[in-house]
């Protein structure tokens, strides 16, 4: 159990980025996450030098149909030679580098490619990514995958979700997150420059269910999570004003969200300054 002035060691902060933990560790490391940034900062940290090392692998090996396991053979040959000094009722721990350490081999190999390489490396790799994204990964989508992203509600009357400020749209857990990259084949896109976003919004009786969660692109294209944001915010409006029905704002939402925009705010391009016309409206006495 972690205290609230521990820290969680590296070990551990691996085995949760592998999925290896046990639900009530697992639950633990994310609890402690969500309350200390010293620990967040090194799970970002070997994150990113795991995605930085398989990209630099990626864009240094010569492709073959023999390559990957070529590779394995002489990684394997490398460690029985480190180990062979160890007593035989010892195995080395990291005998086989697909088991439950990977990520801490990951990590220590990101470590020492980082010692040897130098920028035009750097900048090959970045070049050879690109290359290979697709232009619907590289920018983000635009709009959800209909067999990932259906939309996902919770029973809920327009009633309740007026009351008050309503459920906050707050951010999945980081392991929900990497679930969603995973899911649209972006692992190796950059994390900050997407919102893992609610296809409909909380606010609107959305859940956070992986069903109703995608990586939507923060500012590569005109049709952003930021245009997306003041689309729930004016549904919600036009619901709690009695204008539009709960289900028909879910429905359109769901569809075709940049359909819906164009629908509700008509207009073809999204509005530069939309969200401070919603906020003047809502402080308007007349609205």
């Amino acid at each position: 159990m972690h205290h609230a002035n521990d820290h969680i060691s590296d070990e551990e902060l691996l085995l949760s980025i592998d999925g290896e933990l046990s639900a009530r560790s697992a639950e633990e490391v994310l609890t402690h996450l969500a309350a200390c940034p010293a620990c967040r900062a090194r799970m970002e940290t070997l994150e990113a030098a795991g995605a930085n090392f398989n990209r630099a692998y990626r864009a240094v090996q010569v492709p073959g149909p023999d390559s990957s396991a070529s590779a394995r053979a002489n990684l394997q040959r490398r460690i029985a030679a480190s180990g062979a000094s160890r007593p035989a009722s010892r195995p080395p721990r990291w005998a086989n580098p697909f088991s439950l350490h990977r990520w801490a081999y990951v990590f220590a190999a990101a470590l020492l490619l980082a010692a040897l390489t130098t920028g035009w490396l750097h900048r090959s790799a970045s070049q050879r990514l690109a290359g290979t994204l697709a232009p619907s990964v590289a920018d983000g989508p635009l709009l959800p995958d209909t067999h990932l992203t259906p939309g996902a509600t919770r029973p809920v009357t327009a009633n309740q979700i007026c009351m008050g400020s309503g459920p906050a749209e707050d951010k999945p857990p980081l392991r929900m997150q990497r679930a969603v990259f995973h899911e649209y084949g972006m692992d190796g896109a950059p994390a900050r420059a997407y919102e893992v976003d609610h296809l409909i919004t909380p606010a609107l009786g959305g859940t956070d269910d992986i069903r109703n969660l995608w990586p939507e692109p923060y500012a590569t294209t005109q049709w952003n999570a930021h245009v997306k944001d003041d689309l729930e915010d004016h549904l919600h409006d036009l619901v709690c004003g009695g204008q539009l029905d709960l289900a028909t704002a879910q429905h359109d939402m769901a569809s075709n969200w940049i359909q819906a925009y164009k629908k509700y705010f008509h207009a073809d391009q999204p509005l530069p300054h939309a969200s401070e016309l919603i906020d003047n409206r809502r402080r308007s006495p007349s609205s």
